[in-house]
């Protein structure tokens, strides 16, 4: 009996000797927040690490007794020891070490680029609010979106807009969320600013392709916008004046590690201007975004979110000057609140959430002139919920779960008319409509060095009176990893969008009309394909990644020659249903940290659709179609409180059917004729191509005062070219010709802008 002993005591330990198990971890301070870039020391392997972006680790290793450092800067080193004899998790909650720093601020993503080279993801961009806020803009106000469409595959529409069409895609294609929310109208000033206040930016994930299985219900993009969500140690405050609008920011601790409030502001001033100079400005916009952490536990996590939005316009035009006149009145906003609980298990990988949301996006616009008035009214509202599970403890993977689900309450358009405008204009509505959508997803990522694969499945759903429509989209994203710096990835989308934007116009529209897919009109569907070759130079933080796509749509969303979507409560039945194609190369080149930062960016693009119905059934070139989109953006520090930023934007132009003759149709009394115009094939023609550059100035104080500011000064579009938004037909009075004139938006317009915080 003691031999065997002996003998099990001996073989025991030889059966672990030789064997590779797989050591992962999370690092995070005590708020729960992952710590990118922790250094990892195990010995007796001499293996050094360092932590992602979200603070996690993973190494091989073989059996044995292992000691491991962890230290971040400004907190306290931890130090363990472990008997390595499975596949093992850790859970490590780092301390600030108050002798060495006040305040420890961590700025997550700051090398995002290198953390998406390690990664399967692929068509993504992730923007921090430094990003945004350092490239000089319309107006010096700082505009996530206006930075996105600065980056391969995303296109404007007119000059100086915040239209994203991505792949090819139409505006409405895009899923953009403000902390998980949809967000229906992105826009402010008839779409020159959009609703995001950079104040309460956290970080910007902006998914072109390759798109994960928790997110659905669009076609072409996913635009994830988070705010700030800390418990500072002390009051922060914020601001900017600016010329188009200014804007403040409270973040205020109420209970110390557990509790705070985070309020910020946004409004147009001109107008209260304008009244003190006995001068009438009659529009102005504001915002308002609130957000209430509550830490109860040190693995639990509620956040409370509100925004709201409005554009309001009023236009009073007294023709006699006896006070009786024409009033023009337009309002539109959104406006959502949200509910999030996040939970951690302690000492575990495993992580919940659950959520809550409302989201509501109207308009109303009327025109009144005495007893007469005529008011259009469009409305959509959302209440939604989700459950998502996350868990790393499975062996070299991690796996996600989940459901979520929205009840779209739709008014389409409410017409009313009154006086003697009701003899030639009926008040009428289009039927209202409720639309249950949703879906249950599962991703498995995994890591089977050099490959690493997150395969997913959403099962995507939507029911509409008595219609039901269920669809799987399979999603794939693989990386091949050539070396440390460098990686091949493929990925592979199936994406159902069972809400539509109608618009009949290339410019977004707060009078667009939202409107759910029925009987008749199907949902639309989209297959994307996308390659690329990504590397990463560590040293000089250099970022390279070139990139090819193709995408087929299907069921698009079209309506007949000749329809009027404003003040047309019948619109529906003009609706057509057609096919589209896009593929395209794309390039980026990014250096992220140094006295010169920036990023180049170019994309080579084709775009087509096909409808029974128009251009004689044939494929012609869709609207969004710009061939080439490419730009330029630098900023170079040269002092410690001086830099220098600029801007340049080339895109080629938009398409349009022009009127190339006339031809004369008489009447059947011969007393008279009409003049019939004659088109060339749909968008067979296109607008002459844009280009901008855009200079800025930026000096700060001096960085050790406790009350910090900035200057910002430049100017857009420097060498004053105007870009065109359009066509302007017009006939030569001498020889009856018609002319096209492509009328500009903006020239050169100087901005100046006062930031301040402490």
């Amino acid at each position: 009996m003691r031999g065997v002993v002996v003998i099990l005591l001996i073989w025991g330990p030889l059966q672990l000797i030789g064997q590779t198990w797989v050591l992962r971890g999370t690092v995070h301070d005590k708020s729960n927040v992952g710590l990118p870039q922790a250094h990892i020391f195990i010995n007796p392997d001499s293996i050094y690490t360092l932590t992602d972006n979200q603070g996690r680790f993973e190494t091989s290793l073989e059996s044995g007794l292992k000691k491991i450092s962890i230290s971040y800067v400004g907190y306290k080193t931890v130090n363990k020891t472990l008997l390595l004899k499975s596949d093992t998790s850790l859970f490590i909650n780092l301390e600030v070490e108050a002798s060495l720093l006040n305040e420890v601020v961590i700025t997550a993503g700051r090398y995002s680029n290198e953390d998406l080279l390690n990664s399967t993801r692929v068509s993504m961009h992730v923007l921090t609010q430094a990003d945004v806020e350092s490239i000089p803009v319309l107006g010096g106000e700082a505009d996530v979106i206006k930075t996105l469409q600065l980056l391969p595959g995303v296109l404007r529409g007119i000059e100086g807009s915040s239209d994203m069409f991505v792949r090819g895609g139409t505006a409405d294609q895009n899923l953009v969320m403000l902390d998980d929310v949809p967000i229906y109208n992105t826009s402010h000033l008839m779409g020159f600013v959009s609703v995001f206040n950079p104040d309460v930016l956290n970080k910007v994930e902006a998914m072109n392709g390759g798109f994960p299985a928790r997110y659905g219900g669009r076609l072409s993009s996913i635009l994830n916008v988070q705010t700030v969500s800390d418990i500072p140690e002390k009051t922060r405050v914020s601001g900017d004046i600016g010329l188009i609008a200014s804007r403040l920011s409270i973040n205020q601790p109420l209970i110390k590690d557990k509790l705070a409030i985070h309020l910020a502001g946004r409004r147009t001033y001109i107008d209260q201007v304008a009244k003190i100079l006995n001068r009438d400005m009659p529009y102005y916009f504001y915002d308002v975004n609130g957000k209430v952490v509550y830490r109860p536990t040190s693995h639990d996590e509620v956040t409370i979110s509100y925004y709201g939005g409005d554009d309001v316009l009023s236009i009073f035009r007294d023709r006699n000057g006896d006070g009786d006149g024409n009033r023009t009145m337009f309002d539109s906003g959104n406006n959502s609140q949200s509910v999030h609980w996040d939970h951690r298990k302690v000492d575990s990988f495993q992580k919940t959430r659950l959520s809550f949301y409302r989201s509501r996006y109207r308009y109303n616009v009327s025109n009144s002139f005495e007893d007469n008035r005529l008011a259009a009214v469009s409305d959509i509202l959302d209440y939604g919920a989700s459950l998502k599970w996350t868990s790393d403890s499975i062996k070299s993977g991690q796996i996600k779960l989940g459901f979520d689900w929205a009840q779209h309450q739709v008014s389409p358009s409410v017409l009313s008319t009154s006086g003697f405008l009701a003899e030639f204009v009926e008040s009428s509505a289009s039927r209202g409509r409720l639309m249950h959508e949703g879906g249950t997803f599962a991703e498995y990522e995994f890591t089977y060095k050099p490959f690493a694969v997150n395969v997913g499945v959403r099962t995507s759903f939507a029911v509409v009176e008595n219609k039901k429509y269920v669809f799987p989209e399979p999603r794939l994203s693989a990386r091949y990893e050539l070396n440390e710096q460098q990686s091949l990835k493929f990925s592979y989308s199936r994406m159902v969008q069972y809400l539509h934007r109608i618009a009949n116009s290339a410019i977004t529209s707060p009078t667009d009309i939202w409107y759910p897919v029925t009987n008749k009109i199907k949902p639309q569907a989209g297959h994307q394909f996308a390659m690329a070759w990504q590397t990463y130079q560590s040293q000089h933080k250099i970022y390279f990644s070139i990139e090819s796509y193709y995408k087929a749509m299907d069921n698009l969303i079209g309506f007949e020659e000749g329809t009027n979507l404003f003040l047309n409560t019948d619109f529906a039945s003009r609706l057509i249903s057609g096919q589209g194609r896009a593929f395209g190369a794309e390039v980026l080149l990014k250096k992220e940290s140094g006295k010169l930062t920036g990023w180049i960016s170019y994309t080579l693009s084709w775009t087509k659709r096909q409808f029974d119905e128009l251009n004689n059934g044939n494929w012609f070139y869709s609207r969004y179609d710009r061939r080439h989109n490419g730009a330029i953006v630098v900023q170079y520090r040269f002092h410690p409180r001086w830099a220098v930023s600029g801007v340049f934007e080339y895109i080629s132009g938009s398409r349009f059917t022009p009127v190339v003759g006339q031809y004369l149709v008489f009447a059947p009394s011969l007393t008279g004729g009409d003049l019939i115009p004659l088109f060339t094939g749909v968008n067979e023609v296109k607008l002459s191509d844009s280009h901008r550059l855009d200079l800025g100035l930026k000096f700060k104080s001096k960085s050790q005062k406790q009350f910090q500011w900035e200057i910002f000064a430049g100017v857009y579009n420097v060498y004053n070219r105007a870009n065109p938004i359009g066509i302007i037909i017009e006939q030569n009075e001498q020889t009856g010709e018609l002319q096209y004139l492509q009328p500009g938006l903006f020239g050169l317009l100087p901005f100046i802008s006062y930031g301040f915080k402490f």
